[in-house]
Parts: C-alpha cells; sequence; structure tokens
C-alpha cells in the first residue's frame, strides 16, 4: 500500500469495527468549491463541554471500590483491511486514477487499521443484584492514511437480575476524520472533515419467557466538527425496539431503529443536511460447537451472520438534498473461536453499499459506493 492504487493487491479486504461508516452523513459536501457562502454560521450554540475528567473520575471509582469485588477485563487487538477507506463513488475512483488535486488527500484508497481494545469491568454484588461498572478504550491508527486515527472511550454502569438487566452508557469520541472537502466559505483549501462526538445511551432488556428477551434502547448524539465545517454540528436522537429468541441450534436477533439527525445550521445557504431514517437489523448465531470430538478439549467455535438496513430521507426541500433517498445496506459474516477460558479468535468479512435516489445528478455521481471489509481479532480474558 505504499504506492498509491485503487486496490492494494497485496493486502486483503478490510474489516468493520474500528474505521467506521461516519454517523453523520457527509452527503451535504462536495470536494470542489460552490457558490459562497457567508461567514456567519448561525443556529445552536456550541458546545465546549470535555467529558475526560469525567471519565477520569469513573476510573478512580473504579480502582477505589471495595476490594472484595473482582476485578475483570479483556484485551483486544488485531487489523483491518478496506478496499474502499474513504468510501468514494465509482466517479471519484476515476478521478483518483487521473491523480484529481481534489483527492490528493488519499495516499491509498485502500488501507489497513491496527486496532487495540481494552476493556475493564468491577463487578458487585449487592442481594440480589449485581452492579457492573465498567470502561471501554478503543485506539486505532491508519498505516497509508494516517490522518484516519481513533481515541474512543466508553463509560458505562450496568445494573442486572436473572430476568432484566438495565444499562447506562457515555461515550466520548474526540477525532473521527472522513475525507477532506473544499472549505468554500472559509480557505477555499482542501480541508480534514472531521468531528468529534458525545454519546449517551439506555438500554433495557428484559426476559418474559425463558428463551425469550425483549429490548428496548434510547440514544442522544452530539456532533460537533472542526473549526472548517462548524456549520454541519448537529444532534441525532435514536429509539430501538428488538426480540432475542434463543433456540435449540441457534440465537435470532431482529430490531428496529427511528433515527433523527437535525443539523442546527439552518441557513437558505447552507445544504442542510437534517433526515429521518428508518433502520433495520436482524441476526443469526449458531450455538457453540467443539472445534474436534476430543472431549478433553476446550476448543469451540460459532458462526454469525448479520444484515442491517437503513432508509433515510432527508428533511431539506434544496436543490441539494431535497427529495433524497439514501438506501444503505450491510451484510457481515464471522467466525468465533474460543480457544480456551482466556483466548478467543474472530474472523469476518463484512459488505457496505449506499445507493442514492436524488433529482440532482451531482449527488447521484458522487455519493453511492461499495467497501468491503476483513478483520481478524484476538481477545485475552483476564
Amino acid at each position: 500500500m505504499q504506492n498509491p492504487s485503487r486496490y492494494s493487491p497485496a493486502d486483503p479486504d478490510k474489516v468493520p469495527k474500528i474505521t467506521e461508516t461516519p454517523a453523520v452523513d457527509t452527503s451535504n459536501k462536495t470536494d470542489s468549491p460552490q457558490q459562497e457562502i457567508p461567514d456567519k454560521k448561525l443556529g445552536k450554540p456550541r458546545s465546549t463541554r470535555n467529558f475526560m475528567p469525567i471519565i477520569m473520575i469513573w476510573l478512580l471509582c473504579l480502582l477505589a471500590m471495595p476490594i472484595f469485588a473482582q476485578f475483570e477485563g479483556s484485551v483486544s487487538f488485531g487489523a483491518q483491511y478496506s478496499d474502499n477507506v474513504f468510501q468514494l463513488s465509482e466517479y471519484d475512483f476515476d478521478r483518483f486514477d487521473a491523480q484529481h488535486p481534489n483527492l490528493e488527500y488519499a495516499r491509498t484508497t485502500d488501507d489497513l487499521t491496527l486496532k487495540t481494545q481494552v476493556d475493564l469491568v468491577y463487578p458487585l454484588r449487592y442481594k440480589w443484584y449485581r452492579f457492573e461498572p465498567s470502561l471501554t478504550a478503543s485506539l486505532s491508527q491508519n498505516i497509508s492514511n494516517t490522518d484516519k486515527w481513533r481515541r474512543d472511550i466508553l463509560a458505562r454502569i450496568a445494573v442486572k437480575r436473572y430476568y432484566w438487566d438495565f444499562k447506562l452508557l457515555y461515550g466520548y469520541y474526540p477525532h473521527s476524520y472522513v475525507k477532506d472537502y473544499v472549505d468554500t466559505n472559509g480557505s477555499g483549501e482542501l480541508e480534514n472533515y472531521s468531528y468529534s462526538r458525545n454519546l449517551y445511551r439506555a438500554d433495557l432488556n428484559v426476559k418474559p419467557l425463558a428463551k425469550t428477551t425483549l429490548r428496548a434502547n434510547f440514544r442522544y448524539e452530539e456532533y460537533f466538527y472542526n473549526q472548517h465545517f462548524t456549520e454541519y454540528d448537529g444532534d441525532a436522537k435514536t429509539t430501538g425496539l428488538g426480540i432475542r429468541q434463543n433456540f435449540p441450534l441457534f440465537i435470532l436477533d431482529a430490531s428496529y431503529q427511528y433515527r433523527i439527525f437535525d443539523n442546527w445550521n439552518k441557513e437558505p445557504a447552507h445544504h442542510n443536511s437534517s433526515y429521518e431514517s428508518n433502520i433495520y437489523t436482524a441476526s443469526i448465531r449458531l450455538k457453540e460447537m467443539p472445534l474436534d470430538d476430543s472431549k478433553k478439549s476446550p476448543a469451540r467455535w460459532h458462526p454469525s451472520l448479520s444484515y442491517s438496513f437503513e432508509e433515510r430521507f432527508y428533511q431539506t426541500k434544496d436543490t441539494w438534498n431535497g427529495g433524497r433517498i439514501d438506501k444503505i445496506y450491510s451484510t457481515t459474516a464471522g467466525i468465533n473461536f474460543k480457544i480456551n477460558n482466556n483466548w478467543n479468535i474472530l474472523l469476518d468479512y463484512s459488505h457496505h453499499l449506499r445507493n442514492i435516489e436524488s433529482t440532482n445528478a451531482s449527488i447521484r455521481r458522487l455519493k453511492p459506493y461499495s467497501e468491503n471489509r476483513i478483520q481478524a481479532m484476538a481477545k485475552y480474558h483476564f
């Protein structure tokens, strides 16, 4: 991947998890200057909150808890390959091959991402309740396109009973880089299009029957873009319902989510990116099976398959996103190997596709994409 190329034959195809599809779509941006937009950017005031002190206090609380509680955790490490790391359209691939200046930020269109994740849990019991405060830290770094890196952290508290459990979660994502765009109402040059994100989430799982689990969740997210693209700040609210059914040979999951993204900037000259979407997901996972016929071997494995479909309806009336509908498909197939009580190995492949319906020819040319990912991860439990 040292030489710029559309595909790097030496590398396999990439996988999901640390290099994510951005939750806020960049479809309201183009990579070439448009009509000048006034410098004044209205809308909801930007937050300057920094939640790292809160997370550090949470970590100190974990470490200061009573010594009779057992400390648990895991460390994961691995790599993920993508054949379309910037989620470019076929039109952009042709421009990259022709060395177009607006795509000079991409050293390669495929890339390898190195990933590490640390999970810490401090379980406590009180009468019939189990409390699980925990922290998760995730780090990733792309090899060729080094601007693509992540340093994310999650803090959660879970309360568990046999027939139900409830979780509260806060996530802080300080840097998510998408790609470069021209800053049309600022420098007029290619600039990094990146954002930070705050995530607040609540989950409730209830087991009305021994093998049936009903799930409900609510998620609120805030997106703050860098100084070149503050006009795209916004928030998203997502409500979801789901069911999990445990069968003798496999486990089946299905869910529905309704999502509203509100772009705070309402200037007429701005390409508003507010949308509403319906998200449908389904997955099947086979029960664990022994790797060999030896009863003495602890090694086991199970395959899984998941599918999601999102239909996104843009709410603006402008000529850029007006009447636009995105249809986003994701399919993932994986195999999980449990080598022993401490080690797990996960291998998976995923395909991601976005189709566009729009009256705007530029949107139809720039925004569809297809991406393949392959991932290999190892996890050690302690």
